[in-house]
């Protein structure tokens, strides 16, 4: 049994590194993104780390092609296990063994011996993680064998953060439901998968226009552009549905933001108020009963910062708003999306926004947020620009946008069966 690391600029490149070496037999333990180089953080360069393991035992049966989806992985992986710790055991004795037998160093054996030591003792550790890794994967292990339609479909997944978990839930439904040649056939497989993804989003329900004093409130942490796309959603009722519109700020605390927020009503001819205090909102809310739509941006607030966040659900019990977005970020990872969830519930979001999908590089921890919330999903902005770069969210596009790999196959594959 052999481990290795394996690295690359993407989790693609570092799997085809440990293919090359190891074959389509290796095992992967583990995928993380590490930074190494630079000073101080500043120049570092970011890589993709790939642990797998590759069992060099000559006794390998190959299952035959129909058999394939049939034969089931947890003995082999059991093998894997089994083998990791023997391995485990034999660095486990060495060492004790080394212990045992070790006489009074001086000088440079001194030396020598102890980084003999911590050598074997990071080996062995590292060997204990692998276990664990393998361990989780083993859970999944009642997969059958992937074709190399799925295993594309896995890489493209975890390639654009989608969590593991996720992308082998997605993967075990399109084996488990296609069958026959689709299961090898790429199209069939994308389109599955498009629908899969497609079908882990809510998309927020359709307002029913016409009724007055409706309430929407923008909350969130801080920079995720709430004011700009508050000036996008005010915009597009008033000059595309015709509504009557209101603004209200109470992001009192950031330098700017009640002046940009006050150009933008200028020109809207919009009218807008600040707020300071609750009591301020409710009057303020009382104002504008009349008005078809009452839109609301609030300050900035860390997760990491409860008591601030006490505050702020202050002012949103006090506008008693119909829609409660929680403004999202598509620069954020999955835990701290699920972090930010997680910290701002108090406030009781019932849509999810995201934001700045232009300069996300993936979007696959969409997946995490839609799963761990089962909060619909309202809009998405791509862009700076008022009223544009703002559209409904939807769950073929959120799919589209999570697995784009398979947005290419899928045209090759349309024009193949044209």
């Amino acid at each position: 049994m052999r481990i290795k690391k394996f690295t690359g600029s993407t989790a693609k490149e570092a799997v085809e590194k440990m293919r090359q070496e190891f074959g389509e037999e290796a095992v992967v333990l583990n995928t993380r993104r590490v930074s190494k180089g630079g000073l101080l953080g500043i120049g570092n360069e970011e890589y993709v780390e790939v642990t797998a393991a590759y069992d060099e035992s000559p006794m390998k049966v190959q299952p035959r092609r129909q058999e394939t989806r049939s034969q089931q992985a947890p003995a082999a992986g059991e093998d894997v296990l089994g083998s990791l710790r023997q391995m485990a055991s034999k660095f486990e004795e060495k060492r004790k063994a080394d212990i045992s037998t070790k006489r009074p160093p001086v000088s440079m054996a001194q030396a020598a011996s102890s980084a003999e030591s911590d050598a074997l003792r990071q080996e062995l550790s590292e060997v204990k993680s692998a276990l664990g890794e393998i361990a989780q994967h083993i859970k999944h292990s009642k997969m059958p064998v992937l074709s190399e339609a799925l295993k594309n479909v896995y890489t493209s997944l975890v390639d654009n953060e989608v969590e593991e978990d996720i992308a082998l839930e997605i993967v075990q439904a399109c084996n488990n439901k296609l069958s026959g040649s689709s299961i090898e056939n790429q199209f069939a497989v994308d389109n599955f998968v498009y629908s899969a993804i497609a079908t882990r989003f809510l998309e927020a329900p359709v307002r029913r226009l016409g009724r007055r004093g409706y309430v929407v409130a923008l909350v969130g942490p801080t920079g995720v552009g709430k004011t700009t796309t508050v000036a996008k959603l005010a915009s597009i009722s008033k000059l595309v549905k015709g509504e009557n519109v209101a603004l209200i700020t109470a992001d009192t605390y950031r330098i700017g933001a009640i002046d940009q927020l006050k150009a933008f009503a200028d020109i809207a001819s919009i009218p807008l108020s600040v707020v300071y205090t609750p009591d301020e909102m409710i009057a303020a809310i009382r104002k504008y009963s009349n008005y078809d739509t009452i839109y609301i941006d609030t300050v900035g607030r860390s997760q990491r910062k409860p008591d601030k966040i006490i505050e702020l659900g202050r002012f949103i019990d006090a506008a008693d708003p119909n829609e409660v977005h929680l403004v999202l970020s598509a620069n954020f990872s999955a835990s701290t999306v699920l972090d930010i969830y997680k910290r701002f519930k108090s406030l009781k979001p019932n849509r999810l926004l995201i934001t700045k999908t232009d300069e996300a590089v993936s979007l696959g921890m969409l997946l995490s947020i839609a799963r761990d919330s089962r909060v619909p999903f309202s809009f998405i902005t791509n862009g700076q620009s008022v009223p544009d770069d703002i559209e409904p969210a939807s769950g073929d596009g959120l799919s589209k946008m999570i697995y784009p790999v398979g947005s290419y196959r899928d045209e090759i594959g349309a024009e193949a069966h044209a």
